[in-house]
């Protein structure tokens, strides 16, 4: 098994936006902020050859997909293409693409934009797994998330016969369970990785980086404020006592940890790097 995080590239957003009713004060001394209150955010994708299944978890934004969203100042992109060619392999050899959400900062690298604007699926071989009602909201989101999805994405996933849509929480192949969580939004995809060093856990943005393992510390963006406090805690009970890696997407800083728990405090035990 050979286990490869990739960073596609990097943006920022108000810490406010990232950290929710958790005060500057506290925040601010575990993760970086400017003078105009923005912080940086990671993309940070997860390939790993299981053999018979080469599977990426996320996909970043995308090189092409990022026109008119100068708001999040998206610097140092990657096409993971090129990436994975560093790495020994191409696009062909992706089998799985596993998207925990639709929004365009995980999904958009998903597809390619050919010569004539139209977009195909950047990894022709894969099958594109994501949470139902995520195809759902793509198409007909509420007001909140109207601005999150990438339609034309997902429809050029669809219209190739590449998307593959997860009703319930299972096993996807050998090697790699997800699990439905709600909260940021819905019908996210949390994948456990059994490696022989022990489960890896893509979080998504369930949580999103080591600053939101404080039981309060939630986007002020997610969905619904109650229910992502409770799901990111069911993941990280389960986290602590199972010894479970946590890997992190938007963590510019940190990429994965591993927790302790002390009668009902959960923190991080120790910074972990693959």
């Amino acid at each position: 098994m050979n286990i490869y995080p990739i960073e596609t590239g990097f943006f920022s957003t108000d810490g406010g936006a990232m950290f929710g009713i958790v005060s500057r004060k506290v925040w601010s001394g575990k993760y970086p902020v400017d003078d105009e209150n923005r912080c940086p955010l990671a993309m940070r994708v997860l390939f790993v050859d299981l053999g018979d299944h080469k599977v990426l978890f996320d996909t970043g934004t995308g090189v092409s997909q990022v026109h008119g969203m100068a708001y999040y100042r998206f610097h140092g992109l990657k096409d993971i293409g090129k990436e994975l060619v560093k790495l020994g392999y191409n696009r062909d050899d992706v089998t799985d693409v596993v998207l925990s959400h639709l929004h365009f900062d995980h999904c958009g690298g998903a597809v390619s934009q050919c010569a004539d604007g139209s977009l195909v699926p950047a990894f022709p071989n894969a099958v594109y797994w994501a949470g139902k009602r995520q195809r759902e909201l793509t198409f007909k989101p509420s007001i909140w998330e109207s601005d999150s999805y990438a339609p034309a994405v997902v429809a050029a996933l669809e219209e190739a016969g590449r998307l593959k849509l997860v009703k319930n929480d299972g096993l996807l192949f050998p090697g790699v369970r997800v699990a439905l969580f709600q909260g940021h939004t819905e019908d996210q995809l949390v994948s456990f990785i059994e490696t022989p060093e022990g489960t890896i856990v893509f979080c998504g943005d369930v949580i999103p980086m080591a600053t939101h393992v404080m039981p309060l510390c939630i986007a002020a963006v997610d969905n619904a404020a109650e229910i992502a406090v409770n799901e990111k805690m069911r993941l990280l009970r389960e986290a602590a006592a199972s010894d479970y890696s946590l890997f992190y997407y938007h963590d510019a800083v940190t990429q994965a940890v591993r927790l302790k728990q002390v009668r009902d405090s959960i923190s991080v035990r120790e910074t972990v790097a693959f």
